[in-house]
């Protein structure tokens, strides 16, 4: 006998089958033992007599659990489980031996062989079904757990792949200004936000923001703040009034913990100047003639918090070549392993050093320097870099 699939008592079939169980003993009296001891309890139950059969069953039929006899002959117990575990097609499956074997070891053996349990021979038939109902359950409610792990998953990655849509497809080219971009969250969806509008007189008007906190939440409040942006009358021509028109239009959230840096920018290639309205978000940086500086502005509180009722603005002259990079503190305060931050410096740096490269080389090689920092650890936080470059 291979296989046995009973039916409950009263010769009703099974309408819904529960857990799939395969009982393995070359002991035809024990085998039968352990079978009637969990007939009629919702379970599949298959049985195999000896090891070689058992592989070939899982394999076809892939139990959820399987009570498996130690001592047989060709392949015993331990051999039976050390391949299981090793094909990925029955790896995931129970395995709780049955044995007379009473040493400490063998228990030790059969657990670091995947064994999730072990049950001493002569077998009480109240413990067999305690044990097996406890694993089963276990096992069904880990499947739930990675089933609804599964559903969030998917949902987060639709709404980061939306996310994205809603960035910038294209960045302005050949207008007097050069942009590029990085952007990448530390979830799914993220809480950055970076825009760029072509303005009259060439013109360019400049956004960048960064919502508290990370995942859905954020992802919510950027995709309102992108949206008010887009709505805004004649964009960002005036970035201070660019601030309080969101920070007026987001009053509702005064009271909430959410909160948002951001930094509004006027960028004139034909004047070459740059006028900044900055709530609390990081200054850029500004590469000229192969040296660093950090632009001053006059930052206010971030918006979302609280009434604004002035935001100032600054402007800067700029120059032929010129270079001005927006970041988000994502970037500044990415950890390596040890926990050291990525900081101010190593960002002022590498924008220095990588400064002869195009626009979008240079971008690329910031992020990988910050990547080569940061080693095999993921990010915390949410990064945005936005690159400009003067003609």
């Amino acid at each position: 006998m291979d296989t046995v699939t009973p039916v409950p008592p009263g010769g009703a079939p099974q309408t819904a089958p529960g857990a799939t169980i395969l009982v393995v003993d070359d002991s035809p009296v024990n085998l039968r033992l352990v079978v009637r001891t969990l007939e009629g309890r919702g379970y599949r139950l298959l049985a195999a007599k000896n090891g070689r059969a058992a592989l070939d069953i899982a394999r076809r039929v892939h139990p959820d659990l399987i009570l498996l006899d130690v001592m047989m002959p060709e392949l015993d117990g331990f051999e039976v489980c050390r391949a299981l575990k090793g094909d990925p097609s029955t790896r995931d499956a129970i395995v709780v031996f049955l044995s007379a074997l009473g040493e400490v070891t063998d228990k030790v053996t059969g657990l670091e062989l995947g064994a999730s349990d072990y049950i001493t021979k002569p077998i009480q038939p109240e413990e067999v079904i305690a044990r097996v109902a406890n694993h089963v359950a276990r096992q069904q409610l880990e499947r739930e757990v990675r089933r609804s792990r599964d559903r969030l998953e998917r949902e987060l990655a639709s709404a980061g792949a939306m996310q994205r849509r809603i960035l910038p497809a294209a960045l302005p080219s050949g207008t007097g200004a050069t942009f590029a971009a990085y952007y990448q969250t530390s979830l799914y969806a993220g809480g950055d936000y970076y825009d760029v509008f072509p303005l009259p007189d060439g013109q360019f008007g400049v956004i960048v923001a960064d919502v508290s906190g990370h995942g859905a939440p954020s992802a919510i409040v950027m995709a309102m703040i992108r949206a008010a942006v887009h709505a805004f009358p004649g964009f960002a021509c005036d970035p201070a009034e660019m601030l309080r028109y969101l920070n007026r239009h987001f009053e509702f959230l005064w009271e909430s913990p959410m909160f948002a840096t951001a930094l509004s920018a006027l960028i004139d290639p034909r004047e070459r100047s740059v006028t900044i309205a900055c709530a609390g978000h990081p200054p850029p940086l500004l590469l000229r003639d192969g040296r660093v500086s950090v632009l001053p502005v006059e930052a206010t509180m971030p918006v979302l918090m609280m009434d604004l009722p002035k935001v100032p603005d600054v402007r800067h002259a700029l120059l032929s070549g010129d270079r001005l990079l927006f970041y988000t503190d994502g970037v500044t305060e990415r950890p390596d392993p040890t926990d050291d931050m990525y900081d101010l410096p190593r960002l002022t740096e590498s924008f220095e050093r990588t400064g002869v490269q195009a626009p979008a080389d240079q971008v690329l090689a910031l992020v990988k320097d910050l990547d080569v920092f940061a080693a095999d650890r993921e990010p915390d936080d949410d990064q945005t870099l936005l690159l400009i470059e003067i003609e």
